[in-house]
């Protein structure tokens, strides 16, 4: 089943005049997914990070003005984390922005990665990387509750990992795109 075959239809188009809220500052994360087996790749943070340590995440971070617009801060954080080069990334749209607890507003971007690129990682970011098949994500039992830091959050099963927090949201909003 090509789930993945309409999803530019399914996405925001770039807003790439965004601007964050308030006191909060930007960021953009790129949610890559490896088209030919419909797999989406995660980063596990470092625990040697001011925000979200030991956590499960999609690459990137803070704009920064050299970037001038998000998409160029979720290329530029990709390639920085995991190695992927901005030439085998085809950015389809985005998914609706959200706000951290870290007082980021952070914009996801979807994009196609070509499959036979070489990770690297970037030791001082990123602990390991993972992928998750998107029928995997899509099947019930694989969405559950559970206690995190006290308290109860939704969150993904893959294997040893919990896709819970800011991660579960963005990808709780490309997976009902996706069953449309």
């Amino acid at each position: 089943m090509n789930l993945t075959a309409n999803l530019g239809k399914l996405l925001e188009p770039i807003d790439y005049t965004i601007e964050a809220p308030m006191n909060f500052k930007l960021a953009a994360v790129l949610v890559p997914i490896f088209i030919d087996e419909e797999k989406i790749l995660f980063t596990k943070r470092t625990e040697n990070l001011s925000h979200h340590q030991g956590q499960i995440a999609f690459p990137g971070g803070r704009y920064d003005e050299s970037d001038g617009n998000l998409v160029e801060t979720a290329l530029r954080e990709t390639h920085e984390e995991v190695g992927i080069d901005r030439k085998s990334i085809y950015v389809l749209g985005s998914l609706h922005p959200l706000f951290a607890t870290s007082m980021h507003y952070v914009y996801p971007l979807v994009a196609f990665v070509e499959n036979d690129v070489e990770l690297k990682l970037n030791p001082a970011e990123v602990q390991e990387t993972f992928f998750a098949e998107i029928n995997h994500l899509l099947q019930p039992e694989n969405h559950l509750s559970g206690i995190f830091y006290n308290q109860e959050y939704m969150y993904y099963n893959v294997g040893k990992y919990k896709i819970w927090g800011l991660t579960h949201l963005i990808l709780t909003d490309l997976l009902k795109r996706l069953k449309r």
